[in-house]
């Protein structure tokens, strides 16, 4: 994914906290995938895929300046560790994101993670990863905003526990293996202009009351609301033969096609709503799976075809109504 700006901090169990940050140069796409993505050396937490900006990255990060935090932001109780920071101010731009990635200590196994915003206490999406490599949890979090920086604080509990770190996970309800944070409009306007943003983007939806509907929609008017029942009906009508079994498979492999493929924002949000699809899927729940086969949109449509994925492509081809 193309991002402006990279934030790496690592985080030693003696309080030494090591941060750096780099900016992408006019001109010159700054471009990272974390350290799940492949199993390629690396010397942090991104990989880079120009091999000059993981040249700089490794260089630089080795002599940046090194903070040791006090003691009432790394505490211990009982083996317990917790960990307190915040940023604010991060530079963001329109169509690219930037990211956090906080580095645990060596052998540390994440208990609570919680990134929220300091404005209404809401608590972000995130990526937590454990890196093999360097024998570190890694904590990501994408930030965006419509304002032009971008505020966090991070809240982090953990224990050492080296025995159990390779056989560890770490999962909550905030937690997403494929990024994709929510849209921050989401959170700045009121739920009936959230209702217009969401149908601005619908296809043949006009704004205010004129209603020219092509392909499936979940709500038009300016009343309307957004059911499953619309994705309930086009499933029993027109998708009902689709093989969800063999659509869970094809969309798995249109998932890692796509994230070979993925330089936009937007493109991080169509793996985002392939790996739900996917997820529901494997329940056997087709109308779901239409419903994030729409937000997938056509560049996983196009893809699908291009790899050959036909019933993925097919269910694609469906929801949206071409």
């Amino acid at each position: 994914m193309e991002v402006g700006v990279v934030i790496v901090e690592q985080l030693d169990l003696d309080g030494v906290l090591r941060t750096f940050r780099m900016q992408a140069e006019h001109g010159q796409p700054l471009i990272v995938a974390p350290a799940n993505e492949y199993d390629d050396l690396r010397s942090g937490p991104f990989y880079f895929l120009d091999d000059h900006h993981e040249q700089n990255f490794q260089k630089a990060f080795a002599q940046c300046k090194t903070r040791r935090v006090p003691a009432s932001r790394l505490t211990c109780d009982k083996g317990i560790f917790s960990f307190r920071t915040s940023w604010a101010g991060i530079p963001t731009e329109r169509y690219r994101l930037s990211y956090y990635a906080l580095c645990l200590p060596e052998g540390a196994i994440p208990i609570t993670v919680r990134f929220i915003d300091p404005r209404s206490q809401r608590e972000y999406n995130k990526i937590v990863v454990r890196d093999d490599q360097r024998n570190r949890f890694v904590l990501y979090l994408e930030c965006r905003s419509s304002y032009g920086s971008f505020d966090f604080a991070l809240d982090v509990s953990f224990q050492i526990a080296s025995v159990n770190f390779a056989h560890t996970e770490y999962h909550d309800e905030t937690t997403n293996q494929y990024g994709a944070n929510i849209d921050i409009y989401e959170h700045l306007l009121s739920r009936q202009d959230q209702q217009l943003v969401q149908n601005f983007f619908l296809p043949g939806v006009k704004m205010g009351d004129i209603n020219n509907v092509s392909g499936m929609v979940g709500a038009v008017g300016s009343n309307a609301r957004a059911e499953n029942n619309s994705f309930n009906q086009v499933w029993q009508q027109s998708a009902a033969g689709i093989d969800l079994s063999a659509l869970a498979i094809e969309l798995s492999t249109l998932r890692a096609s796509m994230r070979q493929q993925a330089n936009e924002i937007e493109h991080d949000q169509a793996i985002a709503n392939i790996a739900e699809a996917e997820v529901a899927a494997k329940r056997q729940d087709g109308a779901t799976a239409l419903k994030y086969l729409k937000s997938a949109g056509k560049w996983a449509f196009d893809i699908a075809t291009k790899i050959g994925t036909s019933v993925a492509a097919k269910a694609i081809q469906t929801a949206l109504g071409v």
